[in-house]
């Protein structure tokens, strides 16, 4: 999904509409960003010649989506294509253990905004201040997060233990306990009550047909995933979200 959501103790708001992430997150997020959308072959080719100071050899291919590359001159180019080019950049960050400068400037490549160095306060972790260019976002309620996108298995505990303190039993009997060898449990939205048949869509999105409009009747407890989409506006872009810049 792009940019990544973290927890309260592992993301910190700095001022507004930008996110503070360690060096570690902010290459965690942007080898999320490649494995979540369509191969970005341009952006790939950008980023892949920053890490490596311009060292990289990058060639196309007439009427192919994808790109050869070798690490450096005299090495064998080697063709990626697909999910292929995300991994290679996820790679090659990790290899290179790029230094600060250059993992801001990827991240502003890849997130399509101004980023900047920047210490935790709170830490003295070194990382980088990303910002979101949420400014501009107003939810058009165009229903295409909620009909479009998978997000089944991405709700949280803590979303399920609020229900649960609420007494929301009609929320609780659309969530489905996954089995998984995990330390914590996992859960999956939205399954039919009593099976573990997925539901064709959120059962608490309502069509509002004479005002062409969709609305969700549990907005003030809906789960995190829902309300905090979109992260970024290049994340709200690549979904399909078309409620920046609104006139």
């Amino acid at each position: 999904m792009g940019l990544t959501v973290y927890s309260g103790r592992e993301m910190q708001m700095t001022a507004k509409g930008s996110i503070f992430l360690t060096t570690r997150q902010a290459l965690d997020a942007v080898c999320m960003d490649f494995r979540s959308y369509e191969p970005q072959i341009m952006l790939f080719s950008e980023v892949l010649r920053v890490i490596s100071n311009g060292d990289a050899i990058i060639k196309r291919e007439r009427g192919k989506e994808g790109r050869w590359v070798a690490a450096r001159h005299g090495l064998k180019m080697v063709w990626f294509d697909g999910p292929a080019l995300g991994e290679y950049v996820c790679r090659a960050l990790n290899e290179h253990a790029p230094d600060l400068e250059i993992i801001t400037s990827v991240c502003s490549r890849v997130f399509q905004t101004h980023a900047y160095t920047a210490t935790d306060s709170a830490t003295g972790l070194p990382g980088v201040c990303i910002e979101t260019g949420m400014e501009n976002f107003a939810c058009q309620q165009c229903g295409n997060c909620c009909n479009s996108l998978d997000y089944r298995d991405a709700l949280g505990a803590e979303d399920v233990a609020g229900w649960k303190r609420m007494g929301r039993r009609d929320i609780l009997e659309h969530v489905q306990i996954l089995d998984r060898n995990y330390p914590a449990k996992a859960y999956r939205i939205w399954v039919k009550p009593g099976t573990h048949e997925l539901a064709d869509r959120c059962p608490f999105l309502e069509h509002m047909p004479t005002e062409n409009r969709w609305t969700c009747c549990i907005h003030d407890v809906k789960p995190s995933i829902c309300r905090d989409y979109p992260v970024s506006r290049k994340h709200g872009m690549m979904t399909g979200c078309p409620g920046f810049n609104q006139k």
